[in-house]
C-alpha cells in the first residue's frame, strides 16, 4: 500500500518522510483464519465498561479510516484477548471487532509509512480510536512520541482468506482532505456543511469524518475527511463538488 500525494502535501506533511523497509509477517506466523468462532477472544457479542460490542463474522474486503493510538510497557507481558502474551516489540494490535487472529496493512496518513501487523487483542475502547498498535509498530508507522495518527486499516484477504482469493489483488482506495484545523468546532462545522452539500448527490453514502494528528504534545490538528471513494473519477468529481461550492481546496489522495 503506498500513498500518491500532490507535490505540496508532501511539504506540509512528509517532512522526513523516509522510512524504514515496511514489515512483512514472517513464516512463521499464523495466519488469521478469518471466523474461528471458538477460538479465544472471538465470543460475540461482549461487553466492555458496560458497553456491548460484536465480532465481524469475517474480515474479507475490511477496509477503514480512523484514528490509531498505541500501548506499550504498560501491557507488557500481559495476556491478549485471544491467550497470547502481548510484547511491545512485536507487531501486532488491538481491533474491537476484527475477528482474532486477522492480518492487516496498517498506513499512516501522516507520512505514507506503512506495517503489516497482526490483530490479537480487543480495543480500544474509545469511540474516537479505530485501533491500538503494539509500540513497535507505532515506531515503525513514525507516531511513538506522539498518542495519536490517522491511519487506513485495510484486512489483507490474500493472508487471511487465501481459500477465497486466486491471487494478490491490487487494491486502490481514494480520499479527500478538506481542511485541517486547530479547533475541533472548525472542523466540525466543516465536516458538516459537506454532509449538508453531499446530503442528495451520488455521493450520499461517502464517509465524512474528522482524524487528529498530534504536532506536539500542545499542538492537535482535525482534519475532515471524505472517503473511502470508489474511483479516482468518482474522487475527482466529489472535489470538484467540494470546491464549487466554496468548502475548500481538498488535497487528493490516493492509497494503493
Amino acid at each position: 500500500m503506498r500513498l500518491t500525494f500532490l507535490s505540496f502535501v508532501c511539504v506540509l506533511m512528509l517532512a522526513g518522510c523516509a522510512s524504514r523497509p515496511a514489515y512483512r509477517p514472517s513464516a512463521s506466523m499464523p495466519p488469521a483464519a478469518g471466523t474461528e468462532g471458538g477460538m479465544r477472544g472471538n465470543q460475540s457479542p461482549y461487553k466492555v465498561l458496560g458497553k456491548t460490542y460484536e465480532v465481524m463474522p469475517s474480515s474479507l474486503g475490511y477496509l477503514e479510516i480512523g484514528i490509531a493510538s498505541w500501548y506499550g510497557k504498560k501491557f507488557h507481558g500481559r495476556l491478549t484477548s485471544n491467550g497470547e502474551k502481548y510484547n511491545m516489540y512485536d507487531f501486532t494490535a488491538a481491533h474491537r471487532s476484527l475477528p482474532l487472529p486477522t492480518v492487516v496493512r496498517v498506513t499512516n496518513l501522516d507520512n505514507g509509512r506503512k506495517v503489516i501487523v497482526r490483530v490479537n487483542d480487543r480495543g480500544p475502547f474509545h469511540d474516537d480510536r479505530l485501533i491500538d498498535l503494539s509500540y513497535e509498530t507505532a515506531v515503525r508507522l513514525g507516531f511513538a512520541d506522539k498518542g495519536i495518527a490517522p491511519v487506513v486499516v485495510e484486512a489483507l484477504d490474500e493472508i487471511n482468506h487465501p481459500e477465497l482469493v486466486d491471487k494478490p489483488a491490487a487494491h486502490e482506495s481514494f480520499y479527500l482532505q478538506v481542511g485541517a484545523f486547530s479547533r475541533f468546532e472548525g472542523a466540525e462545522a466543516r465536516r458538516r456543511d459537506i454532509q449538508r452539500v453531499i446530503q442528495s448527490t451520488e455521493f450520499a453514502d461517502v464517509d465524512v469524518r474528522i482524524l487528529e494528528s498530534e504536532l506536539d504534545e500542545q499542538t492537535v490538528l482535525h482534519k475532515v475527511w471524505l472517503g473511502p471513494i470508489r474511483t479516482q473519477v468518482e474522487r475527482d468529481d466529489l472535489a470538484r463538488l467540494v470546491e464549487s461550492s466554496n468548502l475548500g481546496m481538498p488535497l487528493k489522495v490516493r492509497v494503493e
